[in-house]
């Protein structure tokens, strides 16, 4: 794999100049390229944490964050009918007014984010490769699809981020790597190559102050995907990953009425998505023994499974409703010994040293959980999520969602908005969105406190 990468860089560089200048300047840009740019300002209001470093809240509990992006997209022929270049970059950064908390401080202000950046290669009708830096597909479900077998993770700024009409960021976290996909009018088959071209050792630290590397291509993956498209009303699939780790997934699409669809995601994994907190190595920090990590994944099998249906209404609304399960998310008992061990931990001994430690631990407990949630992963066993797309007049969209961890009753939701503003200039979008996680303390969407925040923001087409 890492020598198809290599052979990307050297085609490339063998293309003549003459054809990147056909394909990036003159004419062509203004046709095959889009620019984007954002401006985006937020305000967060966050509750008293429970936890704490050096004695004091990590977070700040009122905020507000200006955020600025440029994304460029293009696609175009190098060679007609055979090869075409496909990209897309964000440049990103952020300011706040305001001093940051603790667990709010980022190591950088600007980002420049390959979100793709791709040779796609046409061997005939039915046959195309594709190599670069290449995006997961989605699969059937908002909130988490079983299907999903290689996530990534998430790749923005650490107290802030642009606002999409989803639940994720505008920008997707991507792998280098290199997919073969044969297609037809009766199914669609492909296998993924990932290489694995870095380590991820830094647990301390949230994915953002990762490398791109260690985000997209920490573990080698090879995912095989199969859809058929025999069936009048189903679209079934299977995918198996196969590598550093092993996952097989099925999946349904069923369209019950024009208007209805049914989706059925089911997957099996030998070992954990996700790195859990390990009751010996907590033990060992209890007794003072100082561990160098407090998390981990098992070679402990798996199951996931998500159900739902979408409705279609004959103005074009849409309307989402779900229910997702994990087997290896936490239990009742074994998330209440996370909070205990916080407890533990912001329990001041008096001895400066030892208190540092205990800050040390709960930064790396923080940055652990974070990241589980910047993979895309839930910790909890069982949810249900809500959502719509409703269109109202001058192309004005509202988009709610609700998600709920059904054990811990805890709760996500928010409001985006989003028109044109054409009366000013037809390049012209506005969005605007309130969001919140509650709950109680010792819940899922709320353990490290309450919070509402809302935001404003425009997006103009160049």
């Amino acid at each position: 794999m890492k020598r198809t990468l290599t052979g990307l860089t050297l085609m490339l560089a063998a293309l003549p100049v003459s054809v990147f200048a056909d394909c990036l300047s003159g004419s062509d840009v203004a046709k095959n390229t889009s620019v984007t740019l954002y401006e985006q300002v937020s305000v967060v209001k966050k509750q008293i944490s429970e936890w704490r470093i050096n004695g004091r809240n990590p977070y700040t509990r009122h905020n507000i964050y200006n955020d600025a992006g440029v994304n460029v997209a293009s696609r175009c022929s190098l060679i007609e009918d055979t090869l075409d270049l496909d990209l897309s970059l964000y440049g990103l950064t952020w300011y706040s007014p305001r001093k940051l908390g603790a667990f709010e401080e980022d190591d950088r202000r600007s980002r420049l984010l390959i979100e793709r950046l791709k040779l796609v290669y046409t061997l005939s009708d039915s046959l195309q490769l594709e190599v670069g830096k290449l995006p997961s597909r989605p699969g059937l479900f908002f909130l988490r699809s079983p299907s999903d077998l290689t996530p990534h993770y998430y790749d923005g700024a650490k107290p802030t981020r642009l606002y999409d009409p989803q639940l994720r960021s505008a920008y997707q976290s991507s792998s280098w790597a290199a997919t073969l996909t044969m297609d037809n009018r009766d199914e669609s088959l492909s296998l993924t190559m990932i290489p694995k071209l870095a380590t991820v050792d830094e647990y301390y630290l949230t994915s953002g102050n990762w490398s791109a590397n260690q985000r997209g291509n920490s573990s080698e993956s090879w995912l095989l995907s199969y859809t058929s498209h025999v069936f009048r009303d189903h679209t079934p699939g299977m995918r198996v990953l196969m590598g550093d780790s092993l996952s097989l997934a099925l999946s349904d699409s069923y369209n019950y009425t024009p208007q209805l669809t049914l989706n059925a995601d089911v997957a099996w994994h030998a070992e954990q998505r996700w790195r859990h907190l390990s009751e010996e190595k907590s033990a060992e920090l209890e007794r003072y023994q100082f561990p160098t990590s407090l998390y981990e994944t098992k070679e402990k099998q798996g199951v996931e499974l998500a159900v739902g249906g979408q409705y279609t209404s004959d103005t074009f609304n849409v309307f989402g409703l779900e229910y997702y399960y994990q087997s290896e998310g936490y239990s009742r008992s074994e998330w209440r010994k996370q909070r205990d061990l916080m407890t533990f931990l912001n329990t001041g001994t008096g001895y400066a040293p030892l208190d540092r430690a205990y800050d040390s631990y709960k930064y790396l407990m923080a940055s652990e959980i974070s990241n589980t949630g910047n993979k895309g992963m839930l910790q909890g066993k069982h949810y249900l999520n809500a959502w719509s797309s409703v269109q109202f007049t001058h192309q004005i969209t509202a988009q709610p969602y609700f998600i709920l961890n059904l054990m811990d009753k805890s709760t996500m939701a928010g409001l985006h908005l989003s028109a044109p503003l054409t009366f000013i200039d037809d390049q012209l979008e506005a969005y605007t969105g309130v969001y919140s996680a509650l709950g109680s303390a010792n819940s899922e969407f709320a353990f490290f406190g309450d919070v509402a925040g809302g935001y404003v923001g425009f997006k103009y087409y160049l």
